[in-house]
């Protein structure tokens, strides 16, 4: 009888199933292009929440200054006691410190001493409250002069100065509008003077009240308690023909895409097209200008 040998066991090969390099390259495309066409959603979808935020924030301000009108008469001066050289101890106020009590800062309005300028020692603890209600969360280009939320030592000297530490705001007050024939002082929120609703016969849904002008320094009047936080319009809005009419020339300006926020006088924000006309911005600017058909182009 033959013996039975025992069967010769075989080795399995397990075949490996990698990812080629071409296989990879292809992936790594695809991802690509999935990014390059979700990251710029994404980018959108989030300024469109900080465009929202800020509408908000002209909203809170509208509501607060119709309640000071409904309270006063009439809407703030947008400067009291303006320093000049004839007054160079003037209390430079804004209207904004007016406005204080209207915007839930109480707190803050009742540190402030009204009889004393807003950059004085007295009213540093009040000035240099960050507000975020006076903040646009999509301002990103900034004064030189303003490297954070407030002036800090301006001249850097290590001590206190006048002017050290006063918080930002980017949100001005309507002056008017200078050119194109129009009367100086022509705003809503002027020097030294109140302005009273049926004083505004253009109608208050086609006036200016506040508008973004964000970015500014205090070269510029971006503390919130100055009183020359408010601007005289002179050109377009968000123009970039020179990099100082974002701040030297008074002009309404932000970092949103295409257009700017604006609050009106009944109360109403649109976010305007920043190639409106700049005979309707002129228009909009002036309170009893007496013109035809000033509605600004919204987006």
């Amino acid at each position: 009888m033959f013996a039975l040998s025992s069967p010769i066991p075989r080795r399995r090969t397990l075949a490996s199933h990698g990812f080629t390099l071409v296989e990879l390259l292809v992936v790594i495309a695809i991802v690509g292009v999935l990014v390059a066409i979700l990251l710029p959603a994404v980018q959108a979808s989030r300024e469109a929440g900080r465009r929202s935020q800020c509408a908000n924030n002209l909203r809170q301000i509208g509501v607060g200054l119709i309640n000071y009108h409904d309270n006063a008469g009439s809407f703030p001066p947008g400067l009291i006691d303006r320093r000049t050289g004839a007054n160079p101890q003037g209390k430079q106020l804004s209207w904004i410190v007016c406005l204080l009590p209207f915007i839930e800062e109480n707190a803050v309005y009742e540190q402030f001493d009204l009889t004393k300028g807003y950059n004085k020692i007295e009213n540093r603890r009040a000035g240099s409250t960050v507000i975020a209600t006076l903040l646009c969360p999509s301002t990103a280009f900034l004064a030189s002069d303003r490297k954070g939320p407030t002036t800090g030592d301006v001249n850097n000297n290590g001590a206190w100065n006048p002017g050290d530490d006063l918080a930002f705001s980017d949100y001005g007050g309507n002056f008017g509008f200078s050119g194109l024939g129009k009367p100086y002082m022509n705003g809503v929120l002027v020097y030294e003077k109140p302005i009273a609703i049926r004083q505004i016969t253009d109608g208050t849904s086609h006036t200016l009240l506040v508008s973004e002008d964000t970015g500014r320094g205090a070269s510029y009047a971006g503390e919130w308690a100055n009183g020359e936080n408010i601007f005289d319009t002179s050109g377009p809005i968000n123009d970039q023909s020179l990099p100082q009419y974002r701040w030297a020339d008074n002009e309404i300006w932000c970092d949103h895409p295409r257009g700017v926020n604006l609050l009106f006088c009944d109360g109403s924000m649109r976010f305007t097209d920043e190639e409106t006309e700049l005979e309707i911005i002129a228009a909009m600017c002036t309170r009893n200008g007496d013109e035809v058909g000033a509605t600004p182009g919204e987006r």
